[in-house]
């Protein structure tokens, strides 16, 4: 009888289980397998016309490339205004088999309608360019109906992927577009906004004043009277802590809040929302700053904890990049992207996917073209090295690029905005790999060897072997062309 009613009781358990697991949502996460590795490359739909996507997004899908990031470039809100050519660059992808990362985010770079009320103010006192994330009534507006929109016109579309916030935490410069960053101070969130917000947080760790002036050393008698602190000392050791820790729990609302906004609309997980930055944002190095006695990171200047506040994303990244104009560049580059993924894994966890972005071109443009390095070998390196640290969506930027670095007048007239003919961003010409097809076409076998389980020691061949596929003879046509 006994066994019976063992029997019994593991055969409920068993079923239990299986509906539990049937019934549950489950958020879909990145399956850390070499079948599913994606090569992904960024491209600005508009550093060239239209009537070129498509043979650009052919020759990128038989490169070995996966997925896209298609990005308007100069404003990251052109996902909004530039609806109808979007889409149409999304059927290419899918005609491509290629899947797309829409690029909805930079603070600068965005036409979103800028309000004082809702911008940054930095600790000498001045309005910034950017907007303030910690502001609740711009999120509650502004920021949700962007996100939205967005979300709404594209989360149905089969060759649609995810979300890009880029650049996301960085401070922007004075007044506008074209302002200067020379008198910036070093802190941000000094708004009328973030003193009242910084005095409720006060209010509710302390409860009361007398706590307050017993930790931070102080007499205050009123709360009105505090304010943030805008230079850190040996002396407001306390005090600044409370203020970075202020603002790290505001930048965790945003992130909360940006995430939430976006699946109210798009509740597939396999769309990820994928947040990156310059690798500064890990603060694994600090800078000198008037206003300190000792090195600030963006913690200091931000209340940037990046493991916290990426937390609610689905993918995230500090993203790298190099000059190649020495025979130990290779090796400098390889220490310097080993340190950054292991201090991403280490701040964001185990189970957070992390996508290696990394510059496929040379930083400094003053080097005389055409470029010699990076080449293929060099760009494989850095992809190889992620992988073999379990990184199993290698980005590369870019391969179609415009140049970002405009006046303000420029930035005006450049921008896509809402007409279906949209201007042509400046080019930087034979600096990505659309001007470097002897490179793309080293890549493109590359690619396909990353991409096959590793069965002998055929894979164990040098990278830059001669192309036996059969997109060499689309490539071969290509720079015979010379069209690009």
């Amino acid at each position: 009888m006994w066994l019976i009613k063992l029997f019994v009781t593991v055969a409920f358990i068993i079923v239990s289980c299986f509906m539990v697991f049937i019934f549950t949502p489950t958020k879909v996460l990145a399956n850390e397998t070499k079948e599913n590795l994606r090569i992904s490359t960024w491209y600005w739909l508009n550093s060239i016309e239209k009537e070129k996507w498509e043979q650009d997004f052919e020759l990128i899908a038989k490169s070995g490339f996966t997925d896209l990031v298609l990005c308007w470039g100069l404003d990251g809100a052109g996902v909004a205004t530039q609806k109808a050519n979007t889409k149409f660059a999304l059927d290419l992808c899918q005609k491509n088999n290629l899947k797309v990362y829409l690029f909805v985010w930079h603070p600068t770079h965005n036409s979103l309608p800028r309000q004082a009320e809702f911008q940054q103010v930095d600790s000498k006192g001045n309005l910034l360019f950017t907007f303030n994330l910690f502001h609740r009534k711009w999120r509650a507006t502004i920021w949700k109906n962007y996100l939205q929109e967005v979300a709404s016109t594209y989360h149905v579309h089969p060759a649609f992927a995810g979300y890009v916030f880029d650049d996301t935490f960085a401070i922007g410069p004075i007044g506008s577009f074209g302002g200067s960053e020379d008198n910036r101070g070093d802190f941000v969130s000094y708004s009328a906004y973030d003193k009242e917000n910084f005095r409720e947080w006060l209010k509710e760790k302390y409860q009361n004043l007398d706590k307050l002036n017993e930790v931070w050393k102080e007499k205050f008698e009123d709360w009105q009277k505090i304010e943030p602190p805008r230079v850190i000392t040996e002396k407001n050791t306390s005090v600044w802590q409370d203020w970075t820790l202020a603002r790290k729990s505001w930048l965790r609302e945003w992130a909360e809040e940006t995430v939430k906004f976006i699946r109210e609309i798009d509740k597939n997980y396999a769309h990820e929302i994928y947040v990156e930055d310059l690798a500064q944002v890990l603060g694994l190095k600090g800078v000198n700053s008037l206003e300190s006695f000792r090195p600030i990171t963006l913690k200091d200047t931000f209340g940037l904890d990046f493991g916290d506040v990426t937390e609610p994303f689905d993918a995230v990244c500090g993203y790298t990049f190099f000059t190649w104009d020495s025979p130990e560049a290779l090796d400098k580059a390889i220490v310097s992207t080993k340190e950054v993924l292991q201090a991403t894994r280490k701040q964001v966890g185990n189970n957070k996917k992390i996508i290696h972005t990394f510059w496929a071109s040379e930083l400094d443009f003053n080097k005389p073209l055409p470029l010699k390095y990076p080449n293929a070998e060099q760009i494989a390196s850095i992809a190889k090295l992620a992988i073999s640290l379990g990184i199993m969506h290698v980005d590369y930027y870019g391969f179609r690029i415009g140049d970002w670095r405009v006046n303000e007048e420029e930035w005006i007239k450049l921008r896509p905005g809402t007409s279906e003919k949209y201007p042509i961003t400046k080019p930087m010409k034979d600096r990505f790999l659309c001007d470097r097809l002897e490179v793309l076409k080293a890549l493109s076998e590359i690619h396909q060897e990353l991409k096959q389980p590793k069965q002998s020691e055929e894979s164990e061949q040098p990278i830059n072997k001669t192309l036996t596929t059969p997109v060499a003879p689309v490539l071969d046509q290509k720079l015979q062309e010379n069209n690009f």
